[in-house]
């Protein structure tokens, strides 16, 4: 027999769950691109193998997922942390009827918030459906733990978690790996020895498969001693591990903790929590037994020390570690040292020293840099409706995206941003209260209204409501990376020919809404007089806005360049636009206000010159 031939590959987290997910056979993935899970499915896509596609939102995703299970297929989900709060309607239900071909539901989670409204911690789904959950602490364990988690999807009859973090989905380490299971060598091939890839015909099986409460109560009994299977596989299939060093000493962790751990702690004894729910209690006891002082480093909430705590054992973590944001090496030594677990371990221990006050290096010399908000993109075209808005001084109600920016300086132009699809809703939930003497605006980008938008729009002209709905069709969903959605008629599925391109102002037309706008942003005065005309109106009405986004799919330059002219008296209206393009020259005006420059970044959108009512700025003229 010839030896399988295995080599070294550096992937992020992200790409070891997709070659993990093709080495397990997997043939529909789905899902919904949310940071920073967003890159698993494109390069999936790359083996072309399965069906992959993007869905409308992450409820819809789930139950395709179900669905294709129910016809034996294996099948995967990925969210990130606050998709799967969209799909747990359907995911609770799942962890009563189980599965017949395995599903794999991949979470990433984003401690610190680096691009989410919240940093919910999710493996408390694992615990309230009842379902097993996976920590991978590298992309080696992406890689096999994704493998092992349709195994055990089938074998124990129910979905599996993998709880991802950003660290982990976004950092590249080193991967074992045959080489038929990266995409570049194996383009256009059948994973064919797989006894599970073999079709099936569909069979009924209401009782499993239909959660009328005569069948779900007697799934949810399966569910509870499913977990009495689970906790004994945590414990003996040695997933989880105990790496004994000192027995002075130990620490139980999991998931990107275990890095740090192991940087800063090397001497000590550490419990890995890799299969962490349910938590393997024998291993827990056996560990707390042998090893003299225990404590529990993980990121968010106390979920392993409530774990722990449940079967008897009170271990301090939370005590000492934080309950938010994200976990660092020199966090994580510090309450090593606040906990006095590593003061006569000092000459032993690695990470950098921290300095006075607790901050390492690193954190002194950003204290020091100059914050820089974040802004909207040069020339991007959400830019006009923004100043308008503002101009215009009426509440505004907003949503998810990249276009969230225009509710910072300067534009300061939106008044909330809660979840995905609230705007519509919330416009018409404010215009409701009677507490704005101005009528309401709503807006959300185009991809966030095929997501959940739809409905709310639907519900206000049902219910007769009273604002302006306002939709950026910038043709992506660009804060996640550019990724495609019904209205672009386009999707990730190699060779898949897509027709079904959803336009949007048909939706709108559909739902029955007669006042329809549809403008183009870079006309800053058209978009000024539309938008005071939609909100003086009484009526339900839509405004979409339609421009390509400036980065993707590629960089757009609208090849000309703008310049401010000698005489500008520096009323500052250019820059009140937030455009990263323009910015202070450092020369002031004798009454002290500064001179504006434009720089080279600019695309040519014009905005600026339709804003200048003094005519200081022209186009530059080759």
């Amino acid at each position: 027999m010839q030896a399988k031939t295995f080599h070294t590959a550096l992937l992020t987290g992200n790409e070891a769950i997709a070659a993990g997910a093709y080495k397990a056979g997997v043939r529909v993935a789905t899902g919904y691109p949310g940071t920073p899970s967003s890159e698993i499915l494109p390069y999936l896509a790359r083996f072309n193998n399965a069906i992959v596609n993007w869905s409308i939102n992450e409820k819809t995703a789930l139950e395709i997922a179900i669905g294709a299970s129910i016809g034996y297929k294996r099948s995967m989900f990925t969210t990130k942390h606050v998709g799967l709060n969209v799909a747990s309607d359907p995911f609770m239900t799942l962890a009563l009827t189980g599965v017949r071909g395995g599903i794999v539901i991949i979470t990433a989670d984003d401690p610190a918030m680096h691009s989410s409204q919240n940093e919910q911690d999710n493996r408390f789904y694992s615990k309230f459906a009842k379902v097993p959950m996976f920590e991978p602490s590298d992309s080696n364990e992406c890689f096999k733990f994704t493998d092992e988690a349709f195994e055990v999807s089938e074998s124990f009859d129910t979905p599996v978690i993998i709880r991802m973090t950003t660290r982990i989905s976004h950092s590249k380490s080193v991967v074992h790996i045959e080489p038929v299971y990266l995409p570049n060598m194996n383009l256009n091939s059948e994973n064919k020895n797989n006894s599970y890839l073999k079709e099936k015909i569909y069979i009924k099986d209401i009782e499993k498969f239909v959660m009328a409460p005569v069948y779900a109560r007697k799934r949810h009994k399966i569910a509870i001693e499913r977990l009495k299977k689970l906790q004994e596989f945590s414990n003996n299939s040695g997933i989880n591990r105990i790496e004994y060093n000192s027995l002075d000493f130990g620490i139980i962790t999991s998931g990107v903790s275990y890095q740090y751990v192991k940087e800063i702690a090397p001497f000590a004894s550490v419990l890995k929590l890799s299969f962490s729910y349910p938590v393997p209690d024998l291993l827990i006891k056996e560990f707390v037994k042998r090893v003299k002082s225990v404590i529990i480093v993980e990121e968010l909430e106390p979920f392993i020390q409530n774990e722990i705590s449940s079967i008897g054992i009170n271990l301090k973590g939370k005590e000492i570690f934080n309950r938010f944001g994200e976990l660092t090496p020199d966090m994580v030594k510090e309450g090593l040292i606040n906990a006095g677990f590593i003061k006569k371990y000092d000459n032993k221990s690695s990470g950098k020293l921290l300095s006075k006050g607790g901050l390492s290096e690193l954190d002194n010399l950003l204290k020091k840099l100059p914050q820089r908000l974040p802004a909207l993109c040069s020339g991007c075209p959400h830019t006009s409706i923004f100043y308008a808005l503002k101009k215009l001084k009426v509440p505004v109600m907003g949503d998810i995206g990249c276009y969230t920016l225009g509710a910072l300086p300067p534009l300061n132009a939106m008044d909330s941003c809660i979840s995905m699809g609230l705007a519509f809703g919330a416009a018409q939930g404010l215009s409701l209260s009677n507490s704005s003497p101005k009528k309401i605006a709503g807006i959300m980008g185009d991809s966030t209204f095929f997501h959940s938008g739809i409905t709310s729009l639907i519900d206000a002209k049902y219910n007769n409501a009273c604002f302006t709905a306002i939709i950026l069709d910038n043709s992506t969903t660009a804060m996640t990376g550019g990724q495609d959605h019904p209205g672009t008629g386009k999707n990730l599925s190699p060779g898949q020919v897509m027709s079904n391109k959803i336009d949007i102002k048909r939706v709108v037309e559909g739902i029955g809404i007669d006042e329809i706008y549809t403008i183009d942003p870079y006309d800053y005065n058209a978009v000024y007089k539309t938008l005071k005309k939609a909100l003086s109106s009484k009526n339900l009405n839509v405004i979409i806005t339609k421009r390509p986004c400036i980065l993707y799919p590629v960089k757009i330059d609208l090849g000309k360049k703008f310049k401010i002219l000698e005489g500008c008296n520096g009323c500052g209206l250019c820059m009140q636009t937030g455009c990263p393009s323009i910015l202070n020259s450092g020369k002031f005006l004798d009454n002290n206000k500064p001179v504006p420059f434009i720089d080279s970044s600019c695309i040519g959108c014009s905005i600026c010159k339709d804003i200048c009512v003094f005519n200081f700025i022209e186009e530059i003229k080759s």
